[in-house]
């Protein structure tokens, strides 16, 4: 079906796009230099989750701004389990959680105050006044068996891009820029009818250190042990040349479907001999089943699933991730 989008920046501009189809990341290195890169590209995806959840506008962007850092950094680890970034925080909005399965699905959902979030007075308010103080922590759950990762850092930063830094600043000691996008969509079929929508996009560049002529890559089981050790002035050079052009990055070309993740690339690195790798596709993935609640439901006591009848007597389970509804007569849970 032909489909064309009209997408709104936050400075209120429009422009007409088409086929909002790529959902990506895509990971590149830029030769000559000791830096690695993603970029990572969302339509359907981003819009599914969200569309799975009556948010506000500015919750609806933090929780995919999160969603994009996860997939950035979830598909630059060797992932086997899965990888999680989670705020906790006393702000209007106290909780985000966004992970990743190792084929890059993703799911995320949000808790807040809806009135607290209502009072705020600004269209583009800063994490602080959406989050308040608090922590984010980054997960690799690597599945039974196997050993997890967990780093934490402070809610800081003024964007959620600018605690990606810092974890990487903080524990891996790795100089890193972050730059993360979404904008609201309004998509048309061909026979006109409209649908609102999202689009989101990112791109990261990471200065990696040198072991042996390689790049490191990042696992979640390397991480340094030391202080990375100064950079020469040649390093210096190109990693201030690398940030400087990707501080050239305008918003609108991040979430452009019509300008692929290529072409950005080639526009910003080309000189410096940048060289694009197999990209990671991105989809919508809860791993919720009846199964599965019917398992967690029988974890309880007698006492505890009484309390959670209805007034029909029935129990019903809503999965906060895809907004999916559970419904059990008491008599399915084993133990009642």
């Amino acid at each position: 079906m032909d489909q064309t989008t009209q997408m709104t920046s936050a400075a209120g501009d429009t422009k007409v796009l088409v086929d909002p189809t790529d959902d990506l990341v895509l990971p590149f290195a830029i030769e000559g230099m000791s830096v690695r890169g993603r970029v990572a590209r969302t339509g359907p995806v981003i819009s599914d989750i969200l569309s799975r959840h009556d948010y506000p506008p500015v919750v609806s962007r933090l929780l995919a701004e999160t969603l994009l850092l996860v997939s950035m950094l979830g598909t630059a680890l060797k992932l086997e389990g899965r990888f999680t970034v989670q705020t906790s925080s006393d702000g209007p909005v106290d909780l985000l959680v966004a992970d990743m399965t190792k084929d890059g699905g993703l799911r995320g959902y949000a808790h807040f105050d809806a009135k607290a979030v209502a009072s705020i007075e600004s269209d583009t308010p800063t994490l602080a006044e959406l989050t308040g103080k608090g922590s984010m922590a980054l997960t690799v759950d690597q599945g039974p068996g196997r050993n997890s990762y967990q780093g934490v850092v402070p809610l800081e930063g003024n964007t959620i891009a600018a605690c990606g830094e810092d974890y990487f600043r903080r524990s891996e000691q790795l100089p890193t820029l972050i730059k993360l996008v979404v904008a609201e969509t309004l998509e048309r079929d061909a026979g006109g009818a409209a649908d609102a929508g999202w689009r989101a996009g990112g791109i990261m560049i990471q200065s990696m250190p040198e072991e042996g002529g390689h790049v490191r890559d990042l696992d979640p089981g390397d991480a340094p042990d030391g202080v990375r050790p100064d950079a020469d002035d040649a390093e210096d050079e190109n990693w201030n040349r690398a940030t400087v052009l990707m501080q050239t990055v305008e918003d609108h070309e991040l979430v452009d479907p019509a300008l692929p993740a290529e072409q950005l690339l080639y526009r910003l690195y080309h000189e410096d001999g940048v060289r694009a790798f197999a990209s990671h596709p991105l989809s919508f993935s809860c791993r919720c089943s009846r199964d599965y609640i019917k398992g967690v439901l029988e974890g309880f006591g007698s006492d505890e699933i009484a309390d959670m009848h209805t007034d029909e007597g029935r129990i019903e389970v809503r999965c906060e991730f895809c907004s999916s509804t559970y419904d059990f007569d008491p008599g399915e849970i084993k133990g009642t």
